[in-house]
Formats: structure tokens, C-alpha cells, sequence
């Protein structure tokens, strides 16, 4: 059988057996997969230092056989984001990027769009972006990659259009914004949110990745955001994201007025 080329974030990295390696990933070509590296952990040359998690590689494989694991041979290195397990707001962040991916993607569903964003997302923390803020825009655009993009230009129950000098909430079951007047009939989880910040996450929605990078969002705004996309999750899946309390510390030790976790 040929053996195959893919580039790839690696997302989980568990041991298997004694000798063994199990690396799941995310590739612009094979969306999420998982492989088996056998040998990875006495390999000298073929996998020493490089499977580890956030680490962009290029792995030579072979395909699975049905629905088995896809046969690793050997990952080449192209940036091992080493500045992600080493510090503890970008290993955070990273962890939390990567559980989302996990949550929103389906094996052997191939996405570019999705690859392009982890890969941005673990450049700018790699570049000393502010991690709140990276978790932020990632979170926002993996839902609209994923199918989920939250209703920020209108509101979701009149169809009222957002302008400035108006009072707005986020309907974290809908995902979508509320005006003033359409909020005091809703039950549920209604959530506060900042004109400064909606606005913030409409040009996030439509900005490319170049300009993204560019994009600053206000700490306080970035927590705000983080809280409604995270009760929006919520809802979406019907469970919470383990790393979700990581990240609401990790922000808490920066800003006391950080919300509580709802």
C-alpha cells in the first residue's frame, strides 16, 4: 500500500503500550484523524521531540484499513510551537483551541478552513499575543467554520438591526444578539454584552486571517466575549469544555472582575 503526505496540528499525543504512540491530529486534507507511531517512544530519528501536542508536522503515513487507525511512519518538523507547553497562559489557550477542535469536528471531515484557524491561532500565541484574546477569535470563528455562527447583526427574535445607542444582549441558547425591547419577554440565558464588544466581534466574523491578526480586542471585551460564546457552547453541546475553568482562571489571575463561571 503507498504511503501518504499530510500536513498536521497534532491536537492529543496518549501512550500505548510500551513502545507505542497514539497521535490524533488535525490535517487540512484528512480533517481530524488518529494514527499509531509504532516505536514513537525508542525512535531516535523518526519521531524523537516532534509528536507533541500543538507541534505543525508533516506526517508520512499509511492509510487505515476500514476504520482503523491511520499507520504513522514518520513526522518531519515544521514548527514545534515549543513557547506553548512552556508557558502557562499559551499552554491554556492552546489546550482550549484544541478541545473545541475536538468537539466540533468529526473524524476524516476534511476542513481547511479549520486548519488555517488552529494554525493562526498557535502563531499568534507562539508570537506573544495576548492568550484571552487569541481564545476569543478562535472561539468565535470555529462556530461559523462549524456551522454555529452566532446572529450578531440583528436581533434574533424581531429582526431589529444593531446600531449604536442601543441596548443589546447575547441569547446564549439562539446565539444570537436581543435588542432592549424584545428582552424583557426572554427567559433563559440572556447574557449582558457591550456595544464595544459586539461591534468587535462583527468585524471578527468577516475579517480574513491576515487581518485578524491585526484585530485588538480590550481585555475586559474579550472576557465578555469569551463568557457568551462559552454558555453558547453550552447549549450547542449539552456538556461544558473541560479546559473552560483553566481559561476562566487563567483570565480571573489577570483581571479580578472576570464574570463567574455560570
Amino acid at each position: 500500500m503507498n504511503y501518504c503526505r499530510t500536513r498536521a496540528i497534532v491536537l492529543q499525543v496518549t501512550a500505548h503500550g510500551e513502545a507505542d504512540k497514539i497521535v490524533t491530529f488535525f490535517s487540512p486534507d484528512l480533517g481530524r484523524a488518529t494514527g499509531i507511531a509504532k516505536g514513537a517512544k525508542r525512535s531516535l530519528k523518526r519521531f524523537v521531540n516532534k509528536l507533541e501536542e500543538f507541534s505543525l508536522l508533516q506526517f508520512i503515513y499509511r492509510p487505515a484499513r476500514g476504520d482503523g487507525l491511520l499507520f504513522l511512519s514518520e513526522a518531519e518538523l515544521e514548527n514545534a510551537h515549543l513557547s506553548l507547553r512552556t508557558h502557562y497562559d499559551r499552554y491554556v489557550t492552546a489546550t482550549y483551541a484544541g478541545e473545541l477542535t475536538l468537539r466540533f469536528t468529526r473524524e476524516h471531515d476534511p476542513d481547511p478552513e479549520i486548519f488555517a484557524l488552529l494554525a493562526w491561532t498557535m502563531h499568534e500565541l507562539t508570537d506573544g499575543r495576548e492568550p484571552v484574546e487569541v481564545a476569543a477569535f478562535f472561539h468565535l470563528r470555529l462556530l461559523g467554520a462549524a456551522g454555529y455562527e452566532p446572529r450578531l447583526d440583528r436581533c434574533g427574535f424581531c429582526g431589529r438591526t444593531v446600531e449604536n445607542g442601543q441596548e443589546w444582549s447575547m441569547h446564549a441558547g439562539r446565539g444570537s444578539v436581543v435588542c432592549g425591547g424584545c428582552r424583557q419577554d426572554q427567559r433563559g440565558p440572556v447574557l449582558p454584552l457591550r456595544m464595544q464588544t459586539l461591534r468587535c466581534l462583527q468585524h471578527a466574523q468577516r475579517a480574513d486571517l491576515k487581518s485578524l491578526s491585526r484585530l485588538r480586542l480590550a481585555r475586559k471585551n474579550a472576557l465578555e466575549s469569551l463568557t457568551l460564546l462559552h454558555r453558547y457552547t453550552q447549549h450547542l453541546l449539552q456538556h461544558d469544555i473541560h479546559a473552560w475553568q483553566q481559561m476562566r482562571r487563567l483570565a480571573a489571575d489577570q483581571i479580578p472582575a472576570f464574570p463567574p463561571s455560570v
